[in-house]
């Protein structure tokens, strides 16, 4: 069998153990490369992961998985769903299936069921897809979803982004592009290698940084073909840059 990564999703701390000490006990190919207890956690996990397969509890401190999975769906390639549940719900087992899900478990989850469900996921005998594999590899680009369709731009292209509710503004060199997504989610894409949480709303490409104005708070990002762009900044905006 090929090793896989996983993470669980599960916002009770008994069950979450309980299921990590079974794969760990029985499944040691498989690795568990985090555990989360809430949508926030999980969203945030997933995108920098991209695990092989998601066992996810279906509620989640006020959130369903179905949300999670949506929103998930816009950004990546779903991962293998092993859904785990206290609820035996027809209803909640069409939505799994709506989700391709390879199994549904209730709990406390059955060691022979788990087994079985694991199993069913090597007869898949696909590995978890990845959005334009090749063409990122080549690129370095990442998607993002745009208004009309998506937004391939590697991390060197974006300069800031900045939120705007549910939507987020992105100044790349060509211009402003309105992106789809939370500031989570981008960040999450983006990584903190390259970028900055410059206060709440904004994420400022580190290596573009050129000066800080403190009387005005705001800093200047230069492009490497000599373009400026004053940004304005938070006072903790202003405390994030100075301690990047």
């Amino acid at each position: 069998m090929k090793n896989y990564r996983a993470i669980i999703v599960e916002d009770e701390r008994l069950p979450r153990l309980s299921l990590l000490q079974k794969l760990e006990t029985y499944h040691p190919d498989i690795e568990v490369v985090a555990c989360c207890e809430s949508y926030e956690t999980a969203l945030t996990a997933i995108l920098r992961h991209r695990p092989d397969i998601l066992f996810l509890d279906i509620q989640l401190q006020g959130h369903t998985t179905m949300e999670l999975l949506r929103e998930l769906k816009e950004a990546i390639p779903l991962p293998h769903i092993i859904f785990t549940t206290a609820y035996n719900n027809s209803e909640y087992l069409l939505q799994a299936i709506r989700f391709a899900a390879a199994d549904y478990l209730l709990k406390p989850v059955d060691v022979s069921d788990l087994a079985k469900a694991i199993h069913r996921i090597e007869e898949r005998g696909a590995t978890t897809p990845t959005a334009s594999p090749q063409f990122q590899a080549e690129s370095g680009k990442v998607p993002f979803r745009t208004l009309n369709g998506t937004l391939y731009a590697g991390k060197d292209e974006v300069i800031y982004v900045r939120a705007c509710g549910n939507y987020s503004s992105m100044m790349l060199a060509e211009g402003e592009e309105i992106v789809l997504e939370r500031l989570g989610v981008i960040e999450s894409k983006l990584g903190d290698r390259h970028f900055i949480r410059a206060g709440r709303n904004l994420l400022l490409n580190r290596d573009l940084i050129y000066k800080i104005n403190h009387k005005h708070k705001c800093c200047t990002l230069r492009t490497p073909g000599g373009q400026e762009y004053d940004v304005e900044l938070s006072a903790g905006g202003l405390d994030a840059v100075e301690k990047r």
